[in-house]
């Protein structure tokens, strides 16, 4: 699509001085767009006056502060762990408080709202990384295999065999079913999540199993198996951002 010129403004709005991109092309209405950094975008045909688009922008204004809102803390939540005292790390929606204790026994537990690393040389962050990433493979071990077990029970009516579970770190997605192979593969950083929006994913998966594909019929089975689903598919994207 040509793009006719492109300017850069600022509009007064309830919330404060705006400066926004505006690209004059061959569209039909006015399109706003926040980008990931915050910006925002606005591209608008040749003919429409700029106090009408700042107008709508105005109008829109509560929208851009949150979703600039929503993608400053997402890029926060994205930042990788320095694994220092006080840290914040979630387990099962619940966020842990890291305490990193000298001792002479190297090995981290949970102990109420805290993730305890017992180690050695407390400035040794190398090492906090790895007792603190082993423990969380641990649990992950474990609370998968208990609700892949459990779905899995679910699914014995349709003729489908409890599968093989593997545990990776992923970048894009939750979870893959290799539904020829016998195998589920879930991301590790759904441990991160509560256990409802994990089943959720273990659900999905499975019925994978049945229609190996997103078509009505898989989601009418997924509706069956886990009605909940939407709701939990939205707080799992709220809490953990990949």
């Amino acid at each position: 699509m040509k793009t006719l010129s492109t300017e850069t403004r600022c509009v007064m709005t309830p919330h404060g001085a705006m400066d926004y991109t505006l690209e004059r092309k061959k569209v039909k209405n006015i399109n706003l767009r926040v980008r990931h950094d915050g910006s925002v975008y606005v591209s608008a045909p040749k003919r429409v006056p700029v106090r009408e688009i700042e107008s709508f922008i105005i109008s829109r204004s509560e929208y851009i502060r949150r979703a600039a809102v929503y993608f400053a803390e997402r890029d926060v939540k994205k930042a990788p762990p320095s694994y220092t005292d006080g840290e914040r790390f979630m387990y099962l929606g619940k966020p842990l408080r890291l305490n990193i204790i000298a001792d002479s026994r190297e090995y981290a537990d949970m102990c109420g709202d805290e993730l305890q690393v017992h180690v050695r040389d407390s400035e040794n962050t190398a090492r906090i990384k790895k007792l603190t990433d082993d423990w969380y493979s641990r649990r992950c071990s474990e609370v998968f295999g208990e609700i892949v077990a459990e779905v899995g029970g679910r699914f014995r009516k349709y003729g489908v065999a409890l599968p093989q579970l593997k545990i990776r770190s992923m970048t894009s997605r939750w979870g893959s079913c290799h539904y020829t192979k016998g195998i589920i593969t879930l991301n590790r950083r759904l441990i991160e999540a509560p256990r409802h929006c994990i089943e959720h994913v273990v659900t999905h998966e499975f019925c994978h199993f049945i229609h190996p594909n997103h078509s009505k019929d898989f989601y009418a089975l997924l509706g069956k198996e886990f009605p909940d689903w939407r709701a939990s598919k939205n707080e799992l994207e709220r809490t953990v951002i990949l």
